[in-house]
């Protein structure tokens, strides 16, 4: 009987440690500022590569109601200059960040 409850008690003891020691996916963030990217659909990954690149949750609320979630997509374009609707316009039609600026350098806009 002493067997089975060390045994067990030891069992628990190596469980518990796992899962103590897996870090979460959102450690480093700050808790409400984790609640916010999450109240936003910005998953942990995603919201650490846009915190690293100046995002915060508000920031990115408008890209990803605009249908813009990657956070290399959000980054690229607004450093280009592009408003998230802009963005939105110009990705939903099949265009390029590229031919976007291209064509917004001479003047063009796209129709929504």
């Amino acid at each position: 009987m002493k067997k089975v409850v060390l045994t067990a008690l030891v069992a628990s003891i190596l469980t518990l440690t796992g899962c103590a020691s897996t870090p979460s996916p959102w450690a480093g963030v700050p808790y409400e500022e984790a609640n916010a990217w999450r109240g936003i659909g910005v998953q942990a990954y995603d919201a650490k590569s846009l915190r690293y690149n100046g995002f915060t949750p508000s920031d990115a609320s408008s890209w990803v109601q605009a249908g813009i979630k990657s956070p290399k997509q959000i980054v690229t374009w607004h450093r280009a200059g592009f408003t998230p609707r802009e963005a939105s316009k110009w990705l939903n039609k099949g265009f390029t960040l590229e031919k976007a600026l291209e064509y917004k350098k001479q003047g063009l806009t796209i129709a929504g």
